[in-house]
């Protein structure tokens, strides 16, 4: 398996938003893309689920019902739970779910093939978070059911964010 990670970019959010576009990050250079977040607070006490959609290859959103995602829920004060949704329109917790200040999140998350328009794009992803003084952690996997060209993705905030970094790694 590749082992090493060469830095593409990287987002830092400092004002309050609720979609991230991450545009031109995928190519042929790599078959397999490591996202990392950090430090990403909401504007609010509401807690935030952090969703991602594809750009296809002209930089516009995929919102068609072509992800499908499998989860586990980890969670520190009741039994762990599993969740599948299939036919959506957005490959939903691929960043986890966060809360406001002090309280935040981080993840990791893995893009498969996403510029090979003959193959689908696969996701794997885990990440952990502190939410009103508990911990929650997800672990999934995911997939993109048409075999298009990809060349971005867009983050989905459920409510406004206004701190945290995003970094995007070409997996060699």
């Amino acid at each position: 398996m590749a082992t090493n990670l060469e830095f593409i970019t990287s987002e830092t959010i400092t004002s309050s938003i609720s979609t991230l576009d991450i545009d031109n990050v995928f190519s042929d250079k790599y078959d397999t893309y490591a996202i990392t977040t950090s430090g990403i607070c909401t504007t609010s006490t509401t807690a935030n689920y952090v969703h991602l959609r594809l750009l296809d290859s002209t930089g516009t959103v995929i919102s068609a019902n072509e992800y499908d995602r499998a989860m586990l829920s980890l969670k520190a004060e009741t039994s762990f739970s599993d969740d599948k949704i299939t036919n959506t329109n957005i490959l939903d917790y691929f960043f986890g779910v966060t809360d406001s200040e002090p309280e935040s999140m981080g993840s990791v998350g893995y893009v498969y093939n996403p510029f090979d328009s003959s193959s689908y794009t696969f996701f794997g992803f885990q990440s952990s978070a502190r939410i009103s003084g508990v911990h929650r952690g997800f672990k999934g996997i995911g997939v993109h059911k048409s075999a298009e060209s990809c060349r971005g993705f867009q983050v989905v905030f459920v409510s406004a964010v206004d701190k945290g970094k995003i970094s995007v790694y070409g997996v060699k």
